[in-house]
């Protein structure tokens, strides 16, 4: 806690600070300094105490969250995402014993209560989608949704939503991958519709709940947050599920009035939820904007909104879960200049399909914003923007929102794999000459990607797989 503290107090809160523990050439602040003195001594006295027997394994699931809220200020998120499962295989043993009847009762719901729902959220937050997810989310009773007492329960219910969600959408993209077929299986197009209706039950119900709330007078603040945030997540998980049984990118462009909700509502969250300095709170472990708008940078072509979304993100908590909001922002540029670079060129030269990504002198991308875009300092939704349970046009209104010609076209949409470094070893299909030709240190953070291309000799689509340079 003094460590977590003396972080929050430095003058320059989250650097990071899991490099400079490597690197020593440069400086530490005295509370940077102290930070990493007082965490290290912490481990120290919990390894210890995990050898002589005396750690409680209730003990050890609280100092694993306080350990990831510290790696998570430090900038590590491999070790974020590590302690994360580490903790999560902690409580599918306490499940295993509560199953017994092994557990107090005030320990059995301290678990079922708290600390499982807080690992879930980090877990969605964080995109953990490992076959430990998987089981804790096996082992996790579902509350239903048919009607809820308050915005926590109806938070509760859309974050395990979520993980089960981005749980789904690996299983599509798994499935597409190894049968190269252009719809996904059966049986899972069977889970995509359960999900769908268990997705539309908790909107019916948060409807209700919202409506009762609203009969009762203004919202306050933070109630007109929470309603606006927790709309944002429905947003992004009715397109999750839309788009996942297909593996043409073009298909969330039936999703325009979805990414524009959650500009819309984000808005409304952050504005209230900021701080009288016009900052919001540095740090949260709880969901927070920050997912839906990167979401958005990512898999909305239509150009004035992603920009709206990543002009949002910059606003949203530095922070959030395993991951640092000005990486989240970086990845989300990166992805869109990308694609509109991959726009130029085929609109340079239309019969060309085999796009390489133009390089500068010093190996970055030569990208020009696109025509339509707007600064981080404008923006065109509304601070006074009220909160609405139910945005919806008809479909017609949506599809003819913005023309086709502005949206990004097929093959210039890129799908993004992950980042990596060429010290820690090559991605599947990576080549030494793919990481060279751009003129970077083995140390240097790389992004993979896929895109589809057009064998116009075929008429078919394959997968082609790149690799950039990126600066966090």
């Amino acid at each position: 806690m003094i460590s977590i503290s003396s972080l929050f107090e430095s003058p320059e809160p989250y650097p990071r600070l899991v490099f400079l523990r490597r690197d020593h050439r440069r400086a530490l602040n005295q509370n940077q300094q102290d930070a990493l003195g007082w965490y290290s001594r912490s481990v120290s006295a919990v390894r210890q105490g995990i050898e002589r027997g005396g750690v409680d394994a209730f003990v050890g699931l609280i100092t694993c969250l306080l350990f990831i809220c510290m790696e998570a200020l430090l900038g590590s998120s491999d070790e974020t995402l590590r302690l994360h499962n580490q903790g999560v295989r902690l409580i599918l043993t306490l499940q295993a014993e509560d199953a017994c009847g092994a557990l107090s009762a005030t320990k059995s719901a301290l678990l079922k209560d708290t600390i499982v729902p807080l690992f879930v959220r980090l877990g969605t937050v964080s995109l953990n989608t490992g076959g430990l997810m998987a089981d804790l989310l096996r082992e996790t009773e579902c509350a239903p949704t048919q009607e809820f007492d308050s915005l926590k329960s109806a938070r509760e219910a859309v974050i395990m939503l979520a993980a089960e969600v981005h749980l789904f959408e690996s299983a599509c993209e798994e499935d597409l991958l190894k049968s190269h077929a252009d719809r996904i299986s059966q049986e899972l197009a069977d889970r995509q519709q359960t999900l769908s209706a268990r997705l539309q039950s908790w909107h019916i119900a948060f409807t209700n709940l919202m409506q009762s709330l609203c009969s009762k007078g203004a919202l306050p603040p933070l109630q007109l947050s929470t309603g606006a945030l927790l709309l944002t997540y429905y947003e992004m998980l009715s397109v999750m599920l839309a788009v996942c049984a297909s593996p043409s990118r073009i298909t969330t462009d039936a999703c325009i009035q979805n990414f524009q909700n959650i500009t819309e509502q984000s808005s409304i969250a952050l504005s209230s939820s900021t701080q009288g300095d016009g900052t919001q709170p540095p740090f949260t472990f709880e969901i927070s904007a920050g997912l839906p708008l990167w979401f958005t940078s990512v898999r909305c072509r239509e150009p004035a909104i992603r920009r709206t979304a990543l002009a949002l993100l910059r606003r949203a908590h530095q922070v959030e879960g395993f991951y640092k909001r000005d990486d989240w922002a970086i990845f989300g540029e990166r992805v869109m200049m990308l694609e509109e670079t991959y726009e130029m060129v085929m609109n340079a030269a239309p019969s060309t399909t085999n796009l390489t990504p133009p390089k500068s002198t010093n190996g970055y991308i030569e990208y020009q914003p696109h025509r339509r875009g707007i600064s981080d300092s404008s923006s065109p939704i509304s601070m006074d923007s009220k909160f609405v349970a139910n945005p919806y046009p008809s479909p017609a209104e949506s599809e003819t929102r913005t023309p086709a010609a502005e949206l990004v076209p097929e093959e210039a949409r890129i799908r993004p794999l992950g980042i990596f470094r060429p010290r820690d070893g090559y991605p599947p299909g990576a080549t030494e000459e793919d990481i060279a030709k751009w003129g970077r240190s083995r140390d240097h953070l790389f992004l993979r990607f896929s895109r589809n291309e057009c064998d116009q000799s075929s008429n078919t689509w394959k997968t082609i797989y790149g690799y950039v340079p990126v600066d966090f």
